[in-house]
């Protein structure tokens, strides 16, 4: 597998930099890695299917449709599945659910698909190495999900998995309808060597959200959206009484102010950090306006705003500083709004909204790094047996009908009665059945993300006009559908290293000039390297 940091190391420069919400078990888990060019290979046919009107419309292109409560359930369509048991192997952030015997959610899955589905899967934070383990034992599942990146990654997938093109490219995916509805950006992570290697899990394009308190800024008569640097500034001020124990943030909001440079992707050592215009690949790390956020960053720091105890406080407690309104923001994967309601349920007026990031001048066009295109990709193991193919085709098209679906019931909240009740038309899990669907189906395939938060009609238009605003703005990385094998396998502890100068520079302990000599260590060691594979490929 390819070197990675710790996952302990990771949570600590998250904790000080805003990015410890992408990092832990949050369930949005964090995007494929890049992979080699899409080329000549046709990309599946896109064809939405609908099983319910939404209240709130899935536009501009990529916004997610809203409802504000379950509608009618409808068949989707998809046909049971007759056949041999099929198996599989992902991961989970949640706890195990109950074995099958035990579990009604799970018998029936297995009743309404047509044949038994049977799941090993291990927590995400081992689950690279179990894939590993797994492949080098030479006896794999039929399906795997695939999550992040190994070294080889086109030469693994060849060697060990099903070459899925002529079942799925172009118009062929319309015999699996609930595929066809999945956007042609997830099918991107699934492309090596201009091949088709696996179905995607898809995620809503609105990435990593600057969550905001909105009741406590109306009840401090502040405005929701910023529109410069000063204005920023400001807000954070009128928000911070070290005396009362108050804070604006909960950690350095180094994106925010990085987009506000004009800067897009995840830092520290996150995917998007890469520019490109004319196929000339550019890090961003590299730039001036990267340089002018750092200083940003170190005055905003410097003017008490950040909760002192910032530096390696983990997602959990910056969460309750914010729910307790300690903090008025806290940085976090989108997944996570509906979370925060549940945890909120007992604050009396509480609303959250997102806060988008102002343009440093007040003019020009703001910026937005998009979310992960997918968490993963489920690939087939290597085989021959065209029927068996088109099963497990069918049984992952299963697996992502849609929305308002009974099938789409089934998946989410199991049995009427058994494992969940109703509050009018809303569905509600049962005692019982929030343990049975924790059964990670989700992380083989799912369909296209929705806005639905039930009983909380607000949430559901704040999620949509939040992604309205935010999703036009998105600058898409470039990478995407390009593969580095130096990034896969020799990035990893020069990315550490270079992420910690950023780290003592953002706390205070390192001069901003200090990070001229790191990144050009960092290019010249490796970067000057992924930047000519990733060229090569543009050409």
């Amino acid at each position: 597998m390819a070197p990675t940091f710790s996952r302990r190391r990771l949570l600590a420069l998250g904790a000080a930099t805003g990015l410890a919400p992408l990092l832990g078990a949050c369930g949005d888990g964090g995007p494929s890695a890049p992979n080699s060019s899409t080329g000549s290979v046709k990309l599946p046919t896109y064809k939405p299917v609908t099983a319910a009107t939404p209240d709130l419309a899935a536009e501009p292109p990529g916004v997610s449709p809203g409802y504000f409560t379950y509608p009618t359930a409808s068949s989707a369509a998809a046909q049971p599945v007759k056949g041999e048991a099929v198996t599989a192997l992902t991961y989970t952030y949640d706890p195990i659910a109950p074995a099958l015997g035990s579990n009604p959610y799970w018998q029936n899955l297995n009743s309404q698909i047509g044949t038994e589905l049977k799941i090993t899967y291990v927590p995400s934070t081992d689950y690279k190495s179990k894939v590993a383990t797994t492949i080098a034992g030479g006896d794999l599942p039929d399906i795997v999900a695939i999550q992040g990146v190994v070294q080889q990654m086109p030469a693994m997938l060849k060697a060990t998995f099903t070459d899925l093109t002529e079942y799925l490219s172009g118009d062929a995916v319309l015999a699996y309808p609930n595929l066809a509805a999945l956007p042609a950006d997830a099918w991107r992570g699934t492309v090596y060597d201009q091949r088709i290697w696996g179905v995607p899990v898809p995620r809503a394009r609105i990435g990593t959200v600057l969550y905001t308190r909105a009741d406590l800024l109306a009840k401090a008569g502040l405005g929701l959206q910023p529109e410069s640097w000063a204005e920023f500034k400001e807000l954070a001020a009128a928000l911070s009484d070290e005396r009362a124990g108050r804070w604006a943030f909960g950690q350095i909001p180094f994106n925010t102010i990085l987009e506000m440079n004009g800067i897009t992707g995840n830092w520290p050592g996150g995917a998007g950090v890469w520019q490109a215009a004319g196929g000339v690949f550019t890090h961003s790390g590299t730039t001036p306006q990267f340089t002018q956020a750092l200083e940003d960053t170190v005055e905003l720091v410097k003017s008490g705003v950040v909760h002192p105890d910032h530096a390696g406080a983990p997602n959990t407690k910056r969460n309750a500083w914010m729910l307790a309104g300690t903090t008025a923001f806290t940085i976090g994967g989108y997944a996570g709004w509906g979370k925060f309601y549940g945890q909120a349920k007992d604050v009396p007026g509480f609303r959250l909204t997102g806060m988008l990031s102002p343009t440093r001048d007040g003019k020009g066009t703001r910026v937005r790094t998009p979310g992960p295109t997918l968490s993963s990709f489920t690939a087939i193991a290597k085989t021959d047996n065209a029927d068996r193919i088109k099963q497990i085709l069918k049984v992952l098209d299963w697996l992502c009908s849609p929305f308002g679906s009974s099938e789409y019931l089934a998946l989410r909240y199991g049995v009427e009665g058994q494992t969940f009740t109703r509050d009018g038309s809303d569905p509600a899990l049962t005692e019982g059945g929030r343990s049975q669907v924790f059964l990670p189906v989700r992380y083989l395939a799912e369909a296209s993300p929705v806005i639905y938060e039930p009983g909380n009609r607000q949430a559901v238009q704040d999620q949509h006009d939040h992604q309205v605003a935010g999703v036009p703005l998105a600058v898409a990385d470039p990478t995407l559908g390009r593969y580095s094998e130096t990034a896969a396998s020799k990035a990893a502890s020069e990315q550490q290293e270079l992420d910690a100068v950023l780290l003592e520079i953002q706390l205070g302990n390192k001069p901003v000039s200090a990070w001229q000599p790191a990144i050009k260590k960092f290019m010249d060691r490796v970067g000057d390297k992924i930047k000519a594979e990733y060229e090569e490929q543009a050409s």
